[in-house]
């Protein structure tokens, strides 16, 4: 336990940011680092170029990504991994920042060269990890899961589905944990959720419990996790939640996060004066958001 008012300044950031792509998730990044954060990126979605461009060249040496992603072969009738590991290595790697690198020291035990950035026990409130995203740490799950169950895409089980989910809000927990005493930042896309669909062979209980539910549950939009259940609990993993918009005026594209409710939409940010967070580009909108939750970025400390 701890008095109030420690906690405030002390609790670091979950922040979970969804948007379609294109909406500036990954390049809004770039204020964090352009603030003096340290940016540990769990690369799941392959595509850091945006986060790259938009850093200011000496703030680059913030940012330390690891790349995510099993390669995809033939395998028989379909595509897909022979041997996943890209789910448990971002598992790891929140435990402890190390991965085999050209760039890395060498250990005369193994003759191997390693980057090594400590546990993340002993990282405080000026570094943040970054999962980017959801949707990529979605399919890893779900090879995951296939590859320990021999199924395929064509003979994938309800089971296997509910193992896939089941990991990954296991992760998503791990992530947001209350004892990290670092800030987190997860970026999602989106994906269109209502009632359950009917589907061949069900009975007709099941079936029209189904169909009054079209008039209970509404659509909304929702991360982009395994299965139907599970996007529908991602955002309570979080007590932030914003979005990334791309509004057109004319030919041009305009991008702003969003941080006001939405009918269909959860968003929440527990700071005073949202007025002021509504809309702002992607260029400061998140190191904005930062400092109305109370963090001082490490460059004005």
């Amino acid at each position: 336990m701890a008095n109030a008012a420690k906690l405030i300044s002390a609790s670091p950031a979950r922040v979970l940011v969804t948007g379609y792509p294109g909406s500036a998730k990954t390049g809004s990044l770039a204020s964090l680092a352009n603030a003096g954060f340290k940016l540990r990126v769990l690369d799941f979605d392959g595509n850091p170029e945006s986060l790259l461009l938009f850093t200011n060249p000496e703030c680059l040496k913030n940012i330390d990504i690891v790349s995510l992603e099993d390669p995809i072969t033939e395998q028989g009738r379909h595509l897909g991994t022979k041997m996943p590991t890209a789910f448990l290595q971002g598992l790891r790697l929140m435990d402890r920042w190390k991965y085999e690198d050209p760039d890395g020291v060498l250990d005369e035990k193994t003759g191997r060269l390693w980057v090594d950035l400590g546990s993340s026990k002993e990282w405080g409130l000026d570094t943040i990890v970054v999962l980017d995203g959801i949707t990529g740490n979605s399919a890893a799950a779900m090879a995951r899961a296939r590859s320990l169950t021999n199924q395929t895409p064509e003979n994938t089980t309800q089971q296997t589905w509910g193992m896939a989910a089941q990991d990954q809000l296991s992760f998503i927990k791990r992530l947001t944990a209350s004892t990290n005493r670092h800030h987190v930042v997860a970026l999602s896309h989106l994906k269109m959720v209502g009632p359950k669909d009917t589907t061949k062979g069900e009975s007709e209980v099941s079936r029209e419990i189904k169909e009054r539910m079209v008039d209970m549950i509404p659509t909304r939009l929702l991360p982009t996790a395994v299965g139907w259940s599970l996007p529908q609990q991602i955002a309570g993993e979080f007590p932030v939640a914003v979005n990334m918009e791309v509004r057109f005026k004319g030919n041009t594209a305009i991008r702003s996060m969003q941080v006001l409710p939405r009918k269909d939409m959860d968003l929440k940010v527990p700071a005073r004066d949202l007025e002021k967070l509504e809309g702002l580009g992607p260029e400061t909108g998140l190191i904005e958001l930062f400092k109305a939750l109370g963090h001082k970025p490490p460059l004005e400390q």
